[in-house]
């Protein structure tokens, strides 16, 4: 067994980095970024991003940290949720999340929450029934979910759908190379089999007897032969050739390579790594790819910041402004980078009047490290003041 299923979706979903927020509101903007932060999502993202490439879908819930006094952000495996969409507005309507609770000393629980835009419904299985359930910290049965004005925050969970091409669900990656993967795999167990039993030459005798009758296929065996004719020999079958079952693997990875637009490069090297611009055309399909799950994934963690926003707003001693609030996800560049020529197309871009934090951001740099970079900034010219203003008094004095 050869898995190439985790090449296809490691590729694009490591092209898939979240750097920042842009926000017509610089506070807000700010307040974004400590969220993201906060809530450790430079791992978590990468875990939601892979599942969704995978599977097709995964999920974030938003709900409210009363320990840490902050919404927070969890990780929610697919096969745990449904939502339900509306046929009109193809929005959530309301979610459910099914899961089995397993806690020390305790029997295993199957539990149900039902999210609706003003409410949580939780549910324990008992018998075969559905029974209210309610946690230590919940004040009632259902759990309201509302703002300080009693208005709905909304449906708590935002879905990550991997191409979702109009449907309630997204779609795997990996689901049209399955069976090509299950067809290389059986290429491989041929010639395995070839390799255990014909990769070596076998010797036989006939109507000579040397002590043995068995039919025997390990290295340096022979295979004794009788018959009713007279006269003995012995002889020797070649080695069988290989590269018939070599060239379906090679043809069965290059199918997968095309199908699913992954540069085959990344499966397997032959003659070198390509360079240039013919690294750039290999990689074309990929990059276009990330673009395509950007915009989709983007709107999905605008979505998860507005939520918080509005958890935050109704929960929190601090409100967040969120009146026509304009935010974008800023993405690294999914690109493999000749470094010398994208320095020199930055450049270009800053004479042509691109923002100083436009150009880190294609540079790489997250948020925090322009934000600390500015920083430094300030700190450097208020020293350079000093010094400045030193040397001027030094001169008036006749120090200097």
């Amino acid at each position: 067994r050869d898995n190439f299923m985790n090449v296809v979706v490691d590729a694009l979903s490591e092209r898939l980095k979240i750097i920042g927020f842009d926000a017509d509101d610089v506070d807000f903007g700010e307040w974004a970024w400590d969220m993201w932060k906060a809530n450790r999502m430079d791992h978590v993202q990468v875990v939601i991003h892979t599942e969704a490439i995978m599977v097709g879908d995964s999920y974030v819930l938003c709900d409210w940290d009363q320990q840490k006094e902050r919404p927070r952000w969890t990780h929610q495996p697919a096969e745990m949720i449904i939502p339900h969409y509306g046929e009109t507005n193809r929005e959530i309507d309301w979610a459910s999340k099914k899961w089995i609770q397993k806690r020390l000393g305790a029997e295993p629980e199957t539990r149900l929450n039902l999210y609706y835009p003003d409410r949580v419904e939780k549910y324990l299985a008992s018998g075969g029934v559905w029974k209210r359930h309610q946690d230590e910290m919940d004040e009632g049965w259902p759990v309201p979910w509302l703002d300080r004005d009693g208005q709905p925050l909304g449906i708590p969970l935002v879905h990550f759908r991997n191409r979702p091409m109009g449907g309630d669900f997204g779609q795997s990656e990996i689901i049209n190379v399955i069976p090509m993967q299950d067809l290389l795999n059986k290429s491989l167990i041929d010639l395995t089999m070839i390799l255990d039993t014909l990769a070596f030459p076998q010797r036989y005798t006939l109507n000579v007897n040397h002590g043995s009758s068995r039919l025997d296929i390990l290295p340096g065996s022979v295979t004794e032969f009788h018959s009713e004719y007279d006269g003995g020999s012995v002889g020797q079958w070649n080695a069988a050739n290989v590269d018939g079952p070599l060239r379906a693997i090679e043809e069965l990875v290059a199918h997968i390579a095309g199908t699913t637009r992954t540069p085959q490069h990344l499966f397997q090297v032959v003659g070198g790594m390509p360079s240039g611009e013919s690294l750039k055309v290999s990689e074309s399909g990929l990059v276009n790819k990330a673009k395509q799950r950007m915009v989709n994934f983007g709107n999905s963690w605008e979505d998860c910041l507005m939520m918080a926003g509005r958890i935050q707003n109704a929960f929190g001693t601090t409100v967040v402004d969120l009146d026509d609030v304009m935010l974008e996800s800023t993405w690294d560049d999914p690109e493999t980078r000749n470094e010398q020529a994208h320095m020199e197309s930055l450049k270009a871009k800053a004479e042509l009047g691109v923002s100083k934090h436009q150009i880190f951001r294609e540079l790489g740099y997250t948020q925090e490290q322009i934000d600390q970079m500015d920083a430094d900034g300030v700190t450097e010219r208020q020293q350079e003041t000093n010094i400045g203003a030193e040397i001027l008094r030094n001169f008036q004095a006749g120090e200097i």
